[in-house]
């Protein structure tokens, strides 16, 4: 059986995020990270269902870990780069005034809400697909934002670690960074 033949397996993960533009209240809400046997990972943040065609949630896990990268590089005094690769967002990076660099990656998808699925965000495939902008950024002081059209979710670094990692390992792939997965931050 060849790897588009295999099923992959059932997956289930969550966590409490810190919401990051709320930490000095110590706002938290709930993030599950799933997926059942089609081409879709779930994802809810707080109450709020998404589900991602797998290139779009690989693509998304690709871009926080970015942000995370820049993020831990502006707070060590160097800016690592990340991979050069195809992506789906267009990634794009800006020297702050403060002379921290800021991260920013955004795309266009076939955006639709159902019932019994929630958010769904796919690739468009018609040139006339009406579409929906989802982004990741750099926030201050070590923050990092999924953003889409209707909401904005702000979480730490090290879940936005933990959210790549659920998200690459929903689709059966390996984890983007094995030690925040070791050792359970």
């Amino acid at each position: 059986m060849n790897q588009t033949e295999m099923q992959l397996a059932a997956f289930f993960a969550e966590r409490e995020f810190i919401c990051w533009r709320g930490r000095e209240f110590d706002e938290l809400y709930p993030c599950q990270v799933s997926r059942q046997v089609d081409q879709y990972v779930s994802l809810k943040l707080d109450i709020m269902p998404f589900r991602f065609a797998d290139a779009v949630a690989e693509d998304i896990a690709r871009c926080l870990y970015d942000a995370v990268l820049i993020t831990v590089g502006n707070l060590a005094g160097f800016v690592p780069t990340p991979a050069d690769r195809e992506s789906i967002l267009e990634r794009r990076y800006r020297k702050r005034v403060s002379g921290e660099w800021h991260y920013f990656a955004d795309g266009k998808f076939d955006c639709h809400e159902t019932e019994e699925e929630g958010y769904v965000v796919e690739l468009a495939t018609e040139e006339n697909d009406e579409t929906e902008k989802v982004s990741v950024y750099t926030i201050e002081e070590g923050g990092v934002e999924l953003i889409f059209n209707f909401m904005c979710y702000s979480f730490s670094m090290l879940d936005a670690v933990w959210l790549a990692n659920a998200l690459m390992e929903a689709m059966g792939r390996e984890p983007l960074d094995l030690l925040e997965t070791a050792s359970g931050l």
